[in-house]
């Protein structure tokens, strides 16, 4: 996997590079300060596979290289990194056409899978990113492999699980939906049966792929 590294403060782009370049079949093939700097490597050298990109950078930042990436280099992936975790800038990145967004806050284990990830062709946010999107109604993320496979789910199930991605307590969606506290919970673990997943934070990830809320 060749990388380019993007961070405007030298010292994190020496230690992001070092970081990066310990990951297995990782090469990291240059680092820039900027976005403008990327695009001129890529003219030299576009045989490379994702950029790590900071967010906020002078000159060309994180959304303008992003955007340029799509236009003038749309087979090379891009995973950026941030200290932000506000819905608007998050939305933003996603809009442009980030392949990933990863918190700076991340350990090395969550970094190398998002880079595995993106390399194959999916999707990468970290944990953090998604139960910031949680409680946004307006997101519009595209699912990696189209929309899942045929699952039947009722309209008061959907109703549960749009109010769970937005974050209500079950006692706060039983209010809501004007029923028991037990038959949320009832339909929370038929949702976990039928989307095959194992935790509310499961339901939620599945809701904002498959642009449900």
């Amino acid at each position: 996997m060749r990388i380019l590294v993007v961070e405007d403060h030298r010292i994190l782009l020496d230690s992001l590079a070092m970081l990066l370049a310990s990951i297995e079949d990782v090469e990291v093939v240059s680092k820039h300060t900027n976005g403008r700097q990327v695009l001129t490597a890529l003219e030299l050298d576009s045989n490379i596979n994702l950029v790590v990109s900071d967010l906020q950078m002078p000159i060309m930042n994180g959304i303008e290289l992003t955007l340029q990436l799509r236009d003038q280099f749309p087979s090379v992936k891009i995973c950026l990194l941030t200290v932000a975790d506000q819905p608007d800038a998050i939305k933003e990145a996603i809009r442009a056409g980030a392949d990933g967004y990863v918190l700076k806050s991340a350990d090395r284990s969550e970094l190398e899978k998002a880079l595995v990830m993106i390399n194959k062709g999916h999707k990468f946010y970290s944990d953090q990113v998604l139960m910031q999107l949680a409680g946004e109604t307006s997101i519009e993320l595209v699912p990696d492999s189209g929309k899942p496979d045929k699952i039947t789910i009722t309209k008061r199930e959907l109703d549960v699980l749009k109010l769970i991605a937005q974050e209500y307590s079950g006692s706060e969606i039983a209010e809501k939906l004007f029923i028991a506290p037990t038959t949320v919970e009832t339909h929370r673990k038929h949702l976990m049966q039928k989307l095959g997943v194992q935790s509310t934070i499961g339901l939620v990830k599945y809701a904002i792929k498959y642009q449900l809320v």
